[in-house]
């Protein structure tokens, strides 16, 4: 009658494996796990970067000024918008997008657009930034440039530079929104339905319409809510592209929790307030992760 082997005797038959595992994990240990608990010390300190070897345990005074910051709400309140409308331009505009692009099948022209749709993600992030970063330029940007060439100069503006429209102009970045990793994973999922199922409701006299709400919508949700839950996570963690484009001005139009943070510590120098935005923002994370995992598979 042979048992179960101990809890001993399965890690000494796997030793092999745990020791290829070890600098991998310790790795992880010392540059992931180790900044993390580091963090929420910090947290609940006064310590600043001038002052570096002398520091005092606060409690949650960071905490309460962070709640109690107008400035820390409005980012709250940007990041928000910026979240939302990601969501949106995946729902209403990058799945159709992806759908037509499917639809064409096999062809020479349909593998020639999903090419062309694929390339922007061979592009780095930060080339892709500068570029937007240039296109608003006031003075000799594409954007003015073009506005003057038709006659509408009186049209243009300091894009990144008026409060009422720097955060709209981010929204635009990365127009038309379509392409990179979401356009893969939904076209994944489109070309991952059973064809029969087309067939079948065509049949029974389906409109396109029809099919595309009723069998190919359904039957993607697991690839949208990836999209939506990395998504949300990207949204929480975002902060260069308003670094880079606007320093989170003019007048915090822009701010954002992230960059919030990454001013507070490395450009005020005051650690224990930027680590106190941070811990915040791993919680609503980890909050969100908990619950897409525990609610939104439900959908299923």
């Amino acid at each position: 009658m042979s048992g179960k082997q101990s809890l001993p005797k399965q890690i000494f038959r796997a030793k092999w494996i745990y020791l290829a595992l070890l600098p991998c994990t310790a790795f992880i240990c010392i540059f992931m796990v180790y900044p993390l608990f580091t963090a929420f010390y910090v947290s609940f300190t006064d310590w600043r970067l001038n002052r570096f070897d002398n520091y005092r345990f606060i409690g949650f005074a960071n905490y309460i000024k962070a709640f109690s910051d107008p400035l820390f709400w409005k980012s709250m309140w940007n990041m928000l918008i910026f979240i939302l409308w990601g969501f949106f331009s995946t729902m209403l505009w990058l799945m159709p997008a992806t759908y037509l692009v499917y639809k064409l099948g096999a062809t020479r022209i349909g593998k020639l657009v999903q090419r062309a749709y694929i390339i922007p993600m061979m592009i780095p992030a930060m080339v892709v930034t500068l570029f937007w970063r240039f296109f608003y330029e006031p003075n000799f940007g594409m954007l003015n440039t073009v506005l003057r060439m038709i006659g509408a100069g009186h049209l243009t503006r300091v894009w990144l530079g008026e409060a009422a429209l720097a955060l709209s102009a981010l929204l635009f970045m990365g127009f038309p929104w379509v392409g990179g990793f979401g356009f893969l994973v939904i076209l994944a999922g489109f070309q991952g339905i059973d064809t029969s199922l087309h067939e079948a409701a065509r049949i029974d006299g389906a409109s396109a319409a029809r099919i595309f709400r009723e069998i190919d919508i359904p039957l993607i949700i697991p690839q949208l809510k990836i999209l939506i839950v990395l998504g949300m996570i990207a949204g929480i963690q975002q902060y260069t592209n308003q670094m880079i484009m606007t320093q989170g001005g003019p007048n915090y139009a822009t701010t954002v929790p992230g960059l919030l943070m990454y001013k507070n510590a490395f450009q005020y120098g005051n650690l224990g307030y930027g680590s106190s935005i941070g811990v915040i923002l791993f919680i609503l994370i980890m909050s969100f992760t908990v619950f897409a995992n525990t609610k939104i598979k439900r959908l299923d």
